[in-house]
């Protein structure tokens, strides 16, 4: 086989997909490729397109919605365009012009690689949702797959390729593991700096291998996934990367933070199954478990010499912390940045701070409020859409990465009242800054606290393997990156949309820690959080038809409570939700709040009530009725019957349940039918019998702490349970 220049092939299978698209007849020796890639039996020409595309989530093998469809568009964060749509709708022709004259323009590049990133970035921006031959894969991402074969393929004597993935281990507690005081100063500069170094990781390992930029089928949440050459796959490669990683990891992160690497064997495109991808992640796991072992006994052997304890970050001029106040400017600037720049040919930079590391990999960063075009020797972004430029000849040359980055800022108001609040650090801010945690707390309405929400997509292990309709061979790749594509978009894409949705309403505010992959993590004032967290369900709901499920688990704290600490009780909340089960057998797709676990419909009526009991005690009922309700749901209890079902056991709870709310109705005058309406609610029969008194004793908690208030909100405070 004769080697070929891996980014020129790589850029010639993407120019040939454009042309295929667009009805026209692409190169002859790229055909048979570009139908085993979608999947379709060898045979001459090329693979037919269809009019639509089907979402991704049509694939799945249980619960996959009867009828989505993706509307093509140019890529944007709008809900007009992400949302899927229930009538089939083909590719029109303003954006068969736009993808013809942006490939076009890209393929006047000079050289290979700008050619192939302002392919990948025309492909991206306006092939996202354009239909394939793959069923339910886009265009964009069936033709980024062939190039990353191809290109694989073409620098490896035998054609074989491999899978290798990396894994980064050690992030929460690097994430969490700094004082309360100094968190919204480096919370979101340490969460962006650990997707820079997946990242620069990932980048490092392309540039060894010498494949472009479309190699690179994944990077987030602290793990990648490349194709290589299958020669690469040798196991003293592999073990020489990891020996190199590791050693970079350790001088600067001292064993903190780790890179498992794994690969898998060479093997023919056409082998490719669901056994390989098993067979990759068994390699990164492998290696997860022995971390640091590829070092030298000398190198290894620093792990284990005694370091003095030092706080992740201290406020004494005495002790610097030049990593923690480099995270703390990255953090700022994330906020109003709108273009991030990376240059992947930097020169490493001394000192300590978190560029160190990531130019030793040979990637440098920046963040930029606006692009100034052309940019040389850089890729450039966007973080927005408002940062794509609308000359289409210079949007080509600007790909689109959306990031959370979305936080509650000062506004002059909120300066002023802070100033009152705490007067020693409202010296250090100003409007526009990052607001405090203390702060966040402060705007909550009733009880003075913040919130932390953990959420996660349900079952994602089975999910990505056999919960997936895959085609056999290298196709079925297509489909589990196009799957991996989908729910990026969401989670990188529309929770920020959510979030500064409601850092809008001026009552409260959200800091979106970290959302990406497959999961999320937010702070904010505590009244906001959970109506945040049924947002997000419900639209994560329609986008995919409902065949994917996500668990959450919210818990409140003081905003002086350790955030590490806030942390796993958030995570043992989530954990709660992700063990609940309903009386069918059915698991998770649940949420954890104030210490209770309920199905999402379960928690939607508790939202509900709580609103009505915030109503009645507002018009004048006492508010011994939400004590009366919670001593109620307290006393309730339920016991399984022979057949496996959760019944509730009808005790002395009920009637003096009953007793309780008619005496308070009668005292009630005006208010009387209504509290009578809601004891028949919670206590006639069929009301008993379905637990309405569960989500009741939740929602008269969540109303009492939204009613508190006075002195309290002066007061220190602790964990909520």
């Amino acid at each position: 086989m004769t080697i070929s220049n891996p980014t020129a092939v790589a850029a010639q299978v993407l120019q040939a997909w454009v042309t295929a698209a667009l009805g026209e007849t692409p190169p002859a020796e790229l055909a048979a490729t570009a139908r085993q890639i979608a999947g379709l039996a060898t045979a001459p020409g090329w693979p037919p397109f269809p009019l639509h595309l089907p979402t991704i989530f049509t694939r799945l093998a249980q619960g996959a919605p009867a009828q989505a469809w993706q509307p093509p568009a140019v890529l944007q964060c709008r809900e007009a365009v992400l949302f899927p749509v229930e009538h089939p709708v083909a590719v029109g022709n303003d954006l068969r012009q736009a993808l013809r004259a942006g490939a076009q323009q890209a393929g006047q590049a000079t050289d290979a690689a700008t050619r192939l990133e302002r392919l990948l970035n025309v492909l991206q921006r306006y092939a996202w949702a354009w239909p394939s031959p793959l069923d339910a894969v886009s265009l964009y991402d069936l033709a980024r797959l062939h190039a990353a074969v191809s290109a694989a393929q073409a620098a490896d004597p035998r054609g074989q390729i491999c899978l290798l993935g990396g894994d980064v281990s050690g992030l929460q507690d690097f994430l969490y593991s700094i004082p309360a005081e100094g968190a919204a100063r480096q919370l979101r500069g340490r969460s962006l700096y650990l997707q820079l170094l997946t990242d620069a990781c990932a980048q490092w390992v392309l540039r060894e291998s010498q494949m472009p930029l479309c190699n690179l089928l994944y990077a987030g949440g602290g793990r990648f996934y490349v194709v290589l050459p299958g020669q690469l796959a040798e196991a003293d490669k592999v073990l020489a990367w990891r020996r190199q990683l590791g050693r970079v990891l350790l001088r600067h992160h001292r064993g903190a933070l780790y890179l498992a690497l794994g690969a898998t064997q060479p093997f023919a495109p056409d082998q490719y199954s669901e056994q390989t991808w098993l067979e990759l992640t068994a390699a990164i796991d492998s290696d997860k478990r022995r971390r640091f072992a590829a070092l030298d006994e000398g190198e290894f052997a620093q792990l284990f010499e005694p370091r003095p304890i030092r706080p992740p970050r201290s406020d004494s001029p005495d002790e610097p912390d030049p990593l923690g106040e480099s995270l703390a400017e990255l953090g700022r600037r994330l906020t109003r940045a709108a273009v991030l720049l990376v240059d992947t040919n930097a020169q490493p930079v001394g000192g300590a701070t978190w560029r160190s590391a990531v130019s030793e990999l040979g990637v440098n960063y920046e963040l930029a409020e606006q692009v100034r075009l052309p940019v040389s020797h850089r890729r450039a972004l966007a973080l927005d859409d408002e940062a794509v430029p609308s000359d289409g000849a210079q949007a080509l040359m600007i790909g689109q990465r959306y990031l959370v980055t979305e936080a509650y800022r000062l506004s002059e108001q909120d300066w002023s009242r802070y100033r009152q609040l705490d007067p020693a650090q409202a010296g250090e801010l100003r409007a526009g800054d990052v607001a405090p945690f203390n702060l966040l707390a402060h705007l909550s309405i009733g009880v003075p606290r913040i919130a932390v929400l953990r959420m996660d997509v349900d079952n994602l292990g089975d999910l990505f393997g056999r919960g997936l309709d895959r085609p056999s061979g290298i196709a079925g790749l297509a489909v589990t990156a196009a799957l991996s594509s989908a729910l990026s978009r969401f989670f990188e894409g529309w929770v920020g949309e959510l979030c500064r949705r409601f850092n809008q309403t001026g009552n409260g505010g959200i800091y979106a820690v970290y959302s990406g992959g497959d999961d999320l993590f937010l702070v904010g004032s505590w009244h906001l959080i959970p109506e945040l967290a049924m947002a997000i369900r419900a639209d994560f709901t329609r986008y995919t038809g409902g065949a994917v499920t996500v668990s959450a688990g919210i818990t409140l704290h003081h905003a002086g409570y350790p955030l590490y600490q806030a942390a796993d009780d958030a995570g043992a909340a989530l954990d709660a939700a992700k063990a609940y089960e309903r009386t069918d057998g059915r698991r998770k797709d649940a949420i954890t709040f104030l210490g209770q676990t309920l199905s999402w419909a379960e928690f939607g009526h508790a939202a509900q009530l709580k609103g009505e009991l915030i109503d009645l005690i507002e018009q004048g009922a006492p508010r011994s009725l939400l004590m009366a309700i919670q001593r109620m749901a307290l006393r309730a209890r339920q016991r399984y019957n022979r057949a496996g079902e959760a019944q509730v056991i009808v005790g002395p709870w009920v009637w003096q349940g009953e007793y309780q709310l008619t005496r308070l109705a009668e005292r009630s005058g005006i208010l009387r039918a209504r509290i009578e309406a809601l004891r028949d609610r919670l206590l006639s029969a069929e009301a008993v019998g379905q637990g309405a008194i569960f989500p009741a004793g939740l929602a008269a908690r969540w109303a009492q702490l939204l009613l508190r208030g006075g002195a309290e909100r002066n007061e220190p405070g602790t964990h909520v349970p």
